[in-house]
């Protein structure tokens, strides 16, 4: 392992940690819990703040820049924190309460161990979802290969080179002027610029950061929610630390949301924001009456959520309304809720403000985004219901549905039959329910429905979607191991025939942990290896060993020289489809398309894409050319296809499929245009402005 491959994950680990952990420690928050869950989203809740204040002035959105923002936050959290506590004591002190009858005790020596092992636990989770990205990415710096990443790096290198990060200023058409703008959510390219300064560039910052979101946070946020469960059941801190790693496990190996997400398509805003929806929900459902300090960290987490993906509204909205709506049934969840209330509102109100860029933004997307068909069709009920209770991979890696996570699964349906079975935890089981009836109902009938209603927030993705089911596995799982335990150490406590050397099992709390301890250990070794490996291979397949190739050497060298040719105030005609975006995402130089289709607020960008080739004869595209500056034009003879869908503008393409742009096929022997670099299949082509104002059809 070299130096950097090891400097760029830990600057990405403090981009994400620092803001948020200070602004915690500054209110006076000390809650494991919390901490896991609350910190990688308030970081990035800084940093929309920090992008809109950079707007505001128009100075640059750098680490500088992002430090004073964070400086100026935690003091003002700090000078809050000391004024609530010399008025009302210490922020959300509250008596322990005392554990539910249902629940052995462990011996005092032995809570102290739980909680080391369940920490313990979490730190290997942390290393084995890690690992899979280390490893299949293939180094820091490696190209993605899917498609819409195209759109992710351009944002991150555009923000790395202009210094641009207010939600108006995001996503540019023109990487010159900036003009026009097509909102784009900027939570995680934000996030990926500032690693990136640190450290290692803007592709290093993206892949560092996908990686440290899907794979660690994650982890950390799914221990948080069945420790924030087990907390509404007054479980003790030893149950709770050792769920919290059983849980950790669990997620350390699943293929969605992160995997998945990233490999079919590149949907890293997605893969992130579901990742840490377990966290944000722990948060949300265990903040506590008069604790108006979390309510404001709280709301800033919401909107760095937000920022990264305004779908999570669903993703986190729909799980916590069926929550709150199964707990009312009770008398201990009516009473949480309304101790609750008045500090969710305030969280509301002040994600709202801290989004309220990103939140106009995407209100002008909505319509659009609820526009796409389906990408799958109709599939037998029985068919929908079995790939989602065995977690089967699916999707390009797996399109015959020949594997499947199926311990995980398993795990989870055991967690199924111990809520059931003990009548407790009925939220937990709600929201894994709704999520699965959700995908279910998709995949049956993705045309209509409620399925293929919520599914409009995720672009009736059916990826996506599904992805969901997998946040409340790890929850489930959790539960049904500690419960499972819990349960068989009872009855062998109650077997009348029980030999005097197990007396022991008389005291069901010790032989209940170790029975917990020994389902996780043979997980670990057994299924949790080979999700880890999976996972790795998947990966692999979208960087260290593509299936597909959309940027590779050829265009690193292409980019080279065209950084050192091109001159201020120029262009560079190209087709986003190809590795062309990289050259702008690595060396600025500026490019005229960075959406693969072109767009519909620069109509220029799809008629070049569909006849550029047509200048000699056609005066329209040679005005536009000129007034664009554009001197030279990279073309690639090889690119991956892509579904065009509804995203060709007017539909200029006509067919619904995407490879090489029309308008920049056979150009040899164009006048004005010459060949002056080649490397495999890339090209660069030099065009003479003087030979296009003289040219007559």
């Amino acid at each position: 392992m070299t130096a950097s491959g090891v400097v760029y994950p830990l600057v990405g680990l403090l981009v994400l940690v620092v803001p948020g952990l200070a602004l915690q420690l500054a209110a006076g928050v000390r809650d494991k819990l919390w901490l896991a869950a609350l910190t990688v989203p308030a970081s990035i809740g800084v940093y929309v703040v920090a992008g809109v204040v950079s707007g505001i002035p128009g100075i640059a959105f750098t680490v500088v820049e992002v430090l004073i923002v964070t400086a100026v936050l935690v003091a003002i959290v700090f000078g809050a924190a000391v004024l609530v506590r010399r008025r009302t004591g210490p922020v959300g002190a509250t008596a322990a309460a005392e554990p539910p009858s249902w629940l052995p005790v462990l011996p005092g020596r032995l809570v102290l161990a739980a909680q080391v092992v369940g920490a313990l636990l979490c730190l290997l989770a942390v290393a084995l979802a890690f690992q899979p990205w280390r490893s299949g990415l293939g180094g820091w710096d490696t190209f993605p290969q899917e498609h819409d990443t195209i759109i992710h790096t351009v944002l991150v290198g555009y923000i790395s080179h202009t210094g641009n990060g207010a939600p108006w200023e995001l996503l540019p058409l023109d990487m010159l002027t900036g003009q026009p703008v097509s909102f784009y959510p900027s939570g995680l390219p934000l996030t990926a610029a500032l690693s990136g300064e640190l450290a290692g560039g803007p592709v290093v910052g993206f892949n560092v950061i996908n990686a440290l979101c899907a794979g660690p946070a994650f982890v950390l946020g799914s221990a948080a929610l069945v420790a924030a469960v087990l907390r509404r059941l007054n479980a003790g801190r030893d149950w709770t630390a050792l769920a919290g790693g059983v849980a950790a496990i669990v997620a350390a190996g699943l293929y969605r949301p992160g995997v998945n997400l990233l490999h079919d398509g590149g949907i890293a805003p997605n893969a992130v924001a579901m990742s840490l929806t377990p966290g944000l929900i722990a948060a949300v459902i265990t903040i506590g009456r008069g604790q108006w300090l979390r309510a404001v960290l709280l709301g800033l987490g919401v909107a760095g959520v937000f920022a990264v993906h305004p779908s999570m509204v669903a993703s986190v909205g729909g799980s916590l309304v069926v929550f709150w709506i199964v707990e009312a049934f009770t008398r201990s969840g009516r009473a949480a809720w309304k101790g609750q209330l008045p500090m969710l509102a305030v969280g509301a109100v002040i994600a709202a403000v801290a989004a309220a860029g990103q939140l106009i933004g995407s209100v002008g997307q909505a319509t659009r985004t609820g526009s796409w068909q389906p990408d799958i069709g109709p599939a037998p009920f029985g068919d929908a219901v079995g790939t989602n209770l065995v977690l089967s991979y699916g999707g390009y890696f797996d399109p015959k549905q020949g594997y499947a996570q199926l311990a995980a699964g398993l795990l989870a349906l055991l967690g199924v039959a111990a809520v059931l079975m003990t009548r407790r935890a009925w939220g937990a089981l709600a929201m894994w329910l709704f999520w699965l009836f959700v995908s279910v109902d998709f995949k049956v009938s993705p045309t209509s429905g409620v399925g293929s209603l919520i599914g409009s927030a995720f672009y009736k993705s059916y990826v996506r979607i599904q992805a969901h089911v997998s946040l409340f596995v790890p929850l489930l799982a959790a539960l049904g191991v500690v419960f499972l335990a819990i349960g068989a150490a009872k009855l062998a406590a109650k077997w009348e025939r029980l030999p005097a050397f197990a007396s022991a099992l008389r005291k069901p709390a010790m032989p209940a942990a170790v029975l917990a301890g020994l389902i996780l250990v043979g997980y670990l070794l057994g299924a949790s290896r080979q999700y880890e490996h999976m996972n790795a291979k998947i990966v692999a397949q979208r960087y260290a060993a593509p299936e597909f190739v959309r940027v590779n050497d050829d265009d690193r060298k292409a980019a080279d020289w065209l950084k050192a040719h091109v001159k201020p105030g120029e262009r560079v005609m190209n087709s986003a489809n190809d590795g062309s975006t990289y050259s702008y995402v690595a060396d600025d130089v500026p490019v005229v398309n960075v959406v693969t289709l072109g767009a519909i607020q620069a109509p220029y960008t799809y008629e070049l894409l569909k006849s550029f080739r047509d200048y000699p004869s056609d005066p329209k595209i040679r005005q536009i050319l000129l007034s664009l500056n554009v001197a030279y034009v990279y073309t690639d003879s090889e690119a991956p296809t892509m579904g065009a869908g509804p995203g060709a503008p007017n539909n200029w393409l006509g067919k619904p499929t995407f490879t090489l742009a029309p308008g920049l096929q056979h150009l040899d022997g164009l006048p004005g245009l010459s060949e002056v670099f080649t490397a495999g299949t890339v090209k660069i082509y030099r065009l003479d402005r003087t030979a296009l104002e003289s040219t007559t059809p």
